[in-house]
């Protein structure tokens, strides 16, 4: 999901997608509007399209790896556009990227060999995937199909691990943005011999992949919902998964791996991530068009995350009015710092950067 004018493209450019499948945010006469005069209907992608990104992404992983990173990950999760690929709802296409569970794996497949090819281990190469789209019944990628693809990234021996998430901007049940109201655990759930704690969102599913033949042994990643050490220990403990992965926890505390879950000091009761509710979310109630104020509650992290870029300290108490606020300030100050820029950039005043081909 894109905006029209998103990054560089112009106004009446449209957005690109596997088939021709407008986002679907609810069904009143703002939710329609937005849908047909903000996001539009995107553009059924060419073949020469596919193309064109492959040696995109190729591109950005020769970037990643001059610049000196161990590794990359390949988004194939939460509707962008590899997802989409991967999800019968938004790929109707009917050549060879489309059509079967298996075409609709083929550009992900595609970038996998080929971006491997390039950089052998021990350049780190992951995948994160959807677990489902969480629409409504029986549309969407379905787990059943999620399940063959973790099964071909395990099988590929090119994958050195694999992320679980799932949802898209259309999702109806996912607890990524169903939790978003409610207020985050303040005492760490105790560990008991009979009973699983199953803290992280998508637990069921993970269960489903590790009982896959894993020849390789390719670890897997679970992501979305873990608050506690007691709640991570027991799910990789019971063989759940075997790495975790942390979000939204680790923006508002970026220390929390290090000084507080992986601290032996801190007592097994004491050790989670710090409390926090949002405040403010009534606004989304005053946006009659739903999928505005449904991303309110994401905003609150991206303003962190900003924060923490500055070098600041993430506010954990700042409200979703004052976050809007932020937003709009930041935004001008941004339109500022741009135009000065090319107005120096006119004058010769800048410095070329290198191309990396």
């Amino acid at each position: 999901m894109s905006r029209k004018g998103a990054g560089i493209r112009p106004d009446d450019m449209q957005t690109l997608c596997p088939s021709e499948v407008p986002v679907a945010i609810g069904d009143s006469w703002a939710d329609k509007l937005v849908s047909s005069k903000v996001l539009g209907t995107p553009k059924a992608m060419t073949l020469d399209d596919i193309e064109e990104i492959v040696d995109l992404f190729k591109h950005a992983a020769r970037v990643v790896h001059r610049a000196g990173f161990d590794g990359l990950q390949l988004h194939g999760a939460h509707g962008f556009l590899l997802s989409q690929f991967l999800s019968p709802h938004t790929n109707r296409r009917t050549d060879d990227y489309g059509g079967s569970p298996e075409k609709r794996m083929r550009l992900l497949r595609r970038l996998v060999e080929e971006i491997r090819a390039e950089h052998p281990a021990p350049f780190c190469l992951s995948v994160k995937l959807n677990s489902a789209d969480y629409m409504e019944a029986g549309v969407g990628l379905q787990t059943d199909e999620g399940l063959g693809q973790v099964k071909w990234l395990i099988e590929c021996g090119m994958v050195d691990f694999v992320e679980i998430s799932g949802g898209n901007a259309e999702q109806k049940t996912c607890g990524l943005r169903t939790s978003f109201g409610k207020k985050t655990i303040e005492k760490a759930p105790p560990r008991a011999e009979s009973t699983r704690i199953r803290e992280a969102f998508f637990t069921d599913f993970a269960e489903k992949v590790m009982a896959l033949d894993n020849k390789h042994k390719v670890p897997i990643q679970l992501s979305g919902g873990f608050r506690s050490r007691n709640g991570m220990a027991d799910a990789i403990e019971s063989g759940v998964c075997d790495l975790i992965g942390l979000g939204r926890a680790s923006v508002l505390q970026p220390e929390l791996p290090k000084e507080i879950i992986l601290n032996s000091a801190i007592p097994d009761d004491d050790a989670l991530a710090v409390s926090h509710r949002l405040k403010g979310l009534w606004i989304s109630k005053w946006f009659p068009v739903k999928v505005i104020g449904a991303s309110f509650g994401i905003q609150y992290f991206y303003y962190n995350m900003r924060r923490l870029g500055h070098g600041f300290n993430s506010d954990l108490h700042i409200s979703i009015p004052n976050v809007l606020l932020a937003n709009v300030v930041e935004t001008l100050q941004a339109g500022l710092v741009t135009t000065f820029w090319r107005v120096m950039q006119s004058f010769g005043s800048y410095r070329v950067v290198q191309k990396i081909d």
